[in-house]
């Protein structure tokens, strides 16, 4: 059973929007939940419509002028790349708010998804530090390095700018997959106007729709503002989401799409597609269960980082949804190799042994987890 304020929250983030409510609800309690989802200013605009006041709690969650900032930076990044050659693709972000909430201040977001070739991942991490980015995790190295030591073992990389905060994910690949043709040359592109004269690039829809759809399930669903997302492309679409769903089972991602279909009709109530049939899957059954619990976690309130499931959570949901035998290889060396672990071991003989170690550790940590856990409780 779901509390007031998470029901409230969902339906502020379904764009039916049947948001209204005459009963009371606790301001906190509102603005945890909105605010671990990044939903906040789509509870906000409900309020606002419905001339209900706003708890002080989530105004001050609020800042309405943070998504015209990083749409500011993403633009500012692309003329950057563009001056060396490289040409960027904008996932989510900026780009995503256009074309599914139609303005940029409805979609609540903290980074930049930047994907760019491989062969141009080092180039365009030396660009970012040059333009003020920095890693997150300081091992001495520059980006341009850490691109290199990164790239066997993960698909991106998380700079922050020293100055603004603002976050950037400097993708190389899409997925985990071992091997991934670039989306530049397999996906179709289309330009979206972020300021007058001034359009970023991203996937064409529906291969942006099944991107959403494996990102979103390979982290178990963990906020609801992805399945917003997901809700808010399926309502655009005039035939009622059957191209986007057909599109995803062309693309291999029609488990991760139909999880993203279920769960928004539950949380939102959001029509599914005509067409649409769900696969009669065991591991879809356990996707969206296990991506309810994450979903529902201490009310809505809890981070996916702060349970008890933390990474095994996401690796789980990366091999529910793994649909290739390159997909199951890229799970495996995720399992495996650690790519925080690959930038601070210098010596790539003793990162091969790597694994040994890995696992058994990964299984002691959690048994301390565990043993603090309960020794929280019997306190």
């Amino acid at each position: 059973m779901v509390s007031p304020e998470f029901a409230f929250v969902c339906a502020c983030a379904g764009p039916l929007a049947t948001s209204d409510t005459d009963g009371d609800l606790d301001g906190p309690s509102l603005a945890a939940i909105a605010h671990r989802h990044q939903v906040v200013s789509l509870v906000v605009e409900a309020l606002k419509r419905h001339g209900r006041p706003i708890p002080p709690a989530l105004a001050a969650r609020h800042d309405p002028l943070a998504p015209l900032r990083a749409a500011r930076e993403a633009i500012r990044l692309r003329t950057l790349l563009l001056a060396e050659e490289i040409e960027p693709i904008f996932l989510k972000g900026s780009a995503l708010a256009v074309l599914a909430y139609g303005a940029l201040a409805r979609r609540q977001f903290s980074d930049i998804d930047l994907l760019v070739r491989p062969e141009d991942a080092r180039r365009a991490a030396a660009l970012l530090e040059n333009a003020g980015y920095r890693a997150r995790s300081d091992t001495g190295a520059n980006l341009a390095n850490r691109v290199a030591r990164l790239s066997p073992l993960a698909k991106d990389m998380e700079v922050r700018h020293a100055g603004t905060g603002q976050i950037v994910e400097l993708h190389w690949r899409m997925t985990d997959a071992l091997r991934e043709r670039p989306a530049q040359d397999r996906e179709a592109v289309q330009w979206v106007d972020l300021a007058p004269g001034a359009a970023v690039p991203t996937l064409a829809t529906d291969a942006l729709f099944a991107y959403i759809c494996n990102h979103g399930a390979a982290h178990m669903w963990a906020r609801l503002r992805w399945l917003a997302d997901v809700a808010a492309l399926l309502a655009r679409e005039p035939d009622g989401g059957d191209r986007l769903w057909h599109a995803a089972v062309a693309r291999r991602q029609g488990r991760a799409a139909a999880s993203a279909i279920l769960l928004a009709r539950r949380y939102f109530g959001t029509p599914v597609p005509p067409a649409f049939a769900a696969p009669v899957s065991l591991r879809l059954r356990l996707l969206v269960a296990l991506s309810r619990r994450v979903i529902e976690a201490g009310g809505g309130t809890t981070e996916l980082a702060r349970t008890r499931w933390r990474g095994w959570a996401e690796m789980t949901g990366k091999l529910l949804v793994a649909s290739s035998p390159g997909d199951l290889g890229g799970w495996c060396v995720r399992l495996l190799f650690s790519a925080s672990d690959a930038e601070a071991e210098p010596s790539r003989f003793w990162f091969v042994l790597h694994p040994l170690q890995r696992i058994p550790r990964l299984l002691k940590r959690r048994r301390l987890r565990q043993d603090l856990r309960r020794t929280r409780e019997r306190a």
